[in-house]
């Protein structure tokens, strides 16, 4: 009779939910640890793309997704005094919704359900203070003294990944791309069937469903790299930074009060980061995964959906093989075209979306079909 195999897994976002739910589908042993006292989430909200609902669907859920979220009927684009530049109306692929999107919220409440129900047991208010490693596992001491021995360790610690600095130092820390993103839930006019991209000089807004109540306002601008803001200066900013645009996005803008809230919840600012940690992402049978190995910035809704993927190859080559270090150098083969692909076109997206100069931006438009049909190519293909 097989020996059961034992997994930790840190972290318990959407990377860290969706590596432990698949690995106790498969009978593994897992424990999650989690460093917050709730088991809540940050954010807003998140679209999931053709390939993020075909990980969903492999992690059981997706009919809860679907639900949950909203399916809007495509995008239309603006500049910033309202005048339509296009219209984006996709096909749905043979297998799932070409989108989806939903309040972080309620994709958080839909994974921890389907963690608990593949036996998962999350413990709240901890983490991992050491680890040691043995001829065929892991032993590790938690910060509340106690101590488990592991056949792996799945790090899905986020973009600060504690884990990423403890194995590779601060050479991998996340990357200042000069740009920061605004989001803020706000309620959602019932005519609205389209999210709606604004481009104006100074930044890009976008208004993005998250159920048939809520959408929210993401609006993303340039920043001077080590930039930080007070919750005191939001609203004022924000409201700075949309001034000249009409429409939903004047109409948004004009709703924010001075204390920095919204109408829906606190207004959310970050600096826009990357992660780009070289192969392999693990060190004997301690592995990254999401974003602590790869953050990437919003342009293509791409960040949950690539954790998931993690995730999920990640579970099947472990399947497929006794050995982890064998499972873990095939899925770093699988993982990293991918990821790298996905990184790339996200960055070029936001470089050009941000661009001043209207000849280069009207050449990266030119080729805007192209490109999203190259995307939607790579990412129809298995993960």
């Amino acid at each position: 009779m097989s020996r059961e195999r034992r997994a930790l897994v840190v972290g318990a976002g959407i990377g860290g939910l969706a590596a432990a739910t698949a690995l106790g589908g498969r009978g593994w042993s897992v424990d999650l640890v989690e460093i917050k006292q709730i088991n809540t989430t940050v954010g807003v909200g998140l679209n999931h793309p053709a390939n993020a609902l075909r990980a969903l669907r492999a992690l059981g859920v997706l009919e809860e997704v679907v639900a949950k979220g909203y399916q809007y009927r495509g995008i239309r684009r603006y500049d910033q005094s309202g005048s339509l530049i296009a219209v984006f109306e996709p096909e749905n692929p043979p297998d799932v919704p070409f989108q989806i999107s939903m309040t972080r919220a309620d994709l958080h409440d839909i994974m921890t359900a389907a963690a608990e129900k593949a036996g998962v047991r999350i413990r709240l208010g901890g983490s991992w203070r050491s680890f040691t490693e043995l001829a065929d596992g892991v032993r590790v001491v938690f910060t509340d003294g106690a101590v488990g021995t592991y056949d792996l360790v799945v790090a899905a610690d986020g973009i600060r990944s504690a884990m990423r600095a403890h194995l590779f130092g601060g050479r991998y820390d996340p990357i200042e791309t000069g740009y920061a993103c605004w989001r803020m839930a706000v309620p959602r006019p019932p005519e609205l069937t389209y999210s709606e991209y604004w481009n104006g000089a100074a930044a890009k807004a976008t208004v993005i469903h998250l159920n048939r109540d809520l959408m929210y306002l993401l609006v993303v601008e340039q920043t001077e790299p080590g930039f930080r803001l007070d919750r005191g200066h939001m609203a004022d900013r924000l409201r700075g930074r949309l001034a000249g645009f009409g429409g939903i996005i004047g109409r948004i803008r004009d709703s924010i009060d001075s204390s920095g809230d919204g109408l829906h919840g606190h207004i959310h600012w970050a600096p826009l980061q990357e992660v780009v940690l070289p192969a392999p992402w693990y060190r004997g049978r301690v592995v990254l995964i999401g974003d602590a190995a790869h953050a990437v910035t919003p342009h293509l809704a791409q960040g949950a959906g690539m954790a998931m993927e993690d995730a999920l190859v990640l579970a099947a080559e472990l399947d497929a093989t006794r050995s982890v270090p064998d499972a873990l150098a095939a899925f770093m083969a699988r993982r990293l075209p991918r990821v790298r692909f996905v990184q790339d076109h996200a960055h070029a997206i936001l470089l050009n979306e941000m661009e001043s100069d209207s000849a280069r931006k009207a050449a990266f438009a030119a080729g805007l079909g192209a490109r999203q049909a190259e995307i939607t190519r790579v990412l129809a293909a298995p993960a």
